[in-house]
């Protein structure tokens, strides 16, 4: 198993560092229970700043594709992904109630002196999840063969309906 990338949140933002680099699916636990295979790595970059009002944050990019089970045809789907996310930087817990209060559409987490890498892109990636993943409309069948090709499935009421006329 590689070594877990770890940074100081607060001392990597106000410096203003750049890390980048890849990370294996499979190795991120929490997202394996939603996907469908585990193969295939995610290429993210995670850069420090500070926002207009002077408080740390972090700006974090996560691009790959994952591989979900279509909710129609239950057949293997290619979800690309593509997060942009900035993360204000907490000291502590209480300051949530103050963000919120200034900023609705900010995203806070609280920093600590050894944050995982490999937690953040994590969490990001299971919040693009889509709730029920699906092949786009006509892109598959119930027999997860895709509609209008050869091997599709005929209804059985089509016969019944040509019984009809």
């Amino acid at each position: 198993m590689p070594e877990q990338v770890v940074i100081d949140g607060i001392e990597f933002a106000r410096n203003g560092k750049q890390l980048s680099g890849d990370l294996e699916i499979g190795s991120l636990e929490r997202l394996r229970e939603s996907l469908s295979s585990g193969e295939g790595a995610v290429e993210y970059s995670i850069r420090g700043g500070q926002n207009p009002k002077g408080r740390p944050m972090l700006h974090l990019s996560v691009k790959g594709t994952l591989s979900l089970t279509c909710q129609r045809c239950l057949g293997p789907l290619a979800f690309p992904v593509d997060v942009q996310s900035d993360l204000l930087l907490l000291q502590d817990e209480s300051e949530f109630a103050d963000i919120v209060d200034e900023e609705d559409d900010v995203d806070a987490v609280v920093a600590a002196p050894r944050m995982s890498v490999a937690a953040l892109v994590e969490d990001e990636l299971i919040l693009a999840l889509p709730y029920a993943p699906r092949h786009a409309q006509g892109a598959c069948s119930a027999a997860g063969v895709p509609e209008g090709s050869a091997g599709a499935k005929v209804s059985p009421f089509v016969a019944l309906s040509k019984l009809k006329k």
